[in-house]
């Protein structure tokens, strides 16, 4: 079923925002950190892989990516969020009736199991070649930072670099290699200065780490505070009960953390060697220190 909801926060700062969105699916993906992931219908190999290779290395947060269901990188975003079970939006550039690419409605339908369709058009709008340049105002505008994966000099990618920019959110790009015609819009971002490049979903997810200005302010119920949220991450139920018995600081033994976690020690090093992988804890003298 269709509805109509009214923005979310951070879609009210855009310059000329929507007036509403028409959504299907769930709604609560909007309550999310957002990233947004763009590129050209045009991929190659490498930008596949790369954009497979960040979103699956962005899991382990809590949030959802952001595309425009088109054919190429946006397709390939939406797929590879859905498999690793992240939340997906896909806002659309006709109406929720029309979903526009049709090889695409499938996806559409599978995205909003647990993801969301969103469209600022009335459900039976066409869709429009002006549509699609103006919806790219939204993916940006949902999202604390905008992802470019492989963009010609013409690109719609670059349509929502731009907004993003003008909205003052964090654009990353993946370099390719300059002679190219996938890179040149990578690198005129680049030149301009305002993009960051990135070779990894951690790329991201440090720089994330220290754009507190990206994040909506939340107040602290406890010590009735305001705090800045930073990017929330996704932990199994082992994972979990090691990493709030470890500290930033202060390193601690295999021991230690057995004691605390009640965990048997082959379920802790297992648990610590893929809390390594993913980035979120590293290891010194033989003892153990929590990064996230």
């Amino acid at each position: 079923m269709i509805k109509k909801i009214t923005l979310p926060a951070q879609l009210k700062e855009v310059y000329k925002p929507p007036n509403g969105l028409y959504y299907k699916g769930n709604p609560n993906c909007l309550n999310k950190t957002c990233i947004s992931i763009v590129g050209t219908r045009k991929y190659t190999e490498y930008g596949e892989f790369m954009t497979q290779k960040i979103i699956e290395e962005l899991a382990v947060l809590d949030i959802a990516i952001v595309s425009g269901l088109a054919i190429g990188i946006d397709t390939i975003a939406h797929k590879t969020a859905l498999k690793f079970g992240i939340p997906t939006i896909a806002v659309l550039g006709s109406g929720l009736k029309n979903i526009y690419p049709k090889v695409n409605l499938n996806l559409a339908q599978e995205i909003t199991q647990d993801g969301l369709l969103v469209s600022e058009y009335e459900p039976e709008t066409e869709p429009i070649g002006y549509n699609f340049p103006q919806r790219n105002r939204i993916i940006s505008g949902l999202s604390v930072a905008t992802i470019v994966i492989e963009a010609p000099e013409k690109s719609g990618a670059l349509i929502t670099a731009r907004f993003a920019l003008e909205q003052g959110r964090e654009i990353f790009v993946v370099p390719g290699d300059v002679d190219r015609t996938n890179s040149k819009g990578i690198i005129n971002l680049l030149q301009r200065g305002g993009a960051y490049p990135i070779t990894s979903g951690q790329d991201v997810i440090e720089s994330l780490k220290i754009q507190p200005h990206l994040f909506p302010q939340e107040k602290s119920q406890e010590k009735s505070q305001e705090k800045s949220n930073q990017p929330t991450y996704k932990f199994t139920t082992e994972e979990q009960k090691i990493i709030d018995n470890m500290r930033k600081r202060r390193p601690i033994t295999l021991e230690e953390i057995a004691n605390k976690s009640s965990l048997r020690t082959e379920r802790i090093l297992a648990t610590l060697s893929m809390l390594e992988i993913k980035g979120l804890i590293s290891t010194k003298d033989g003892k153990y220190l929590r990064k996230c």
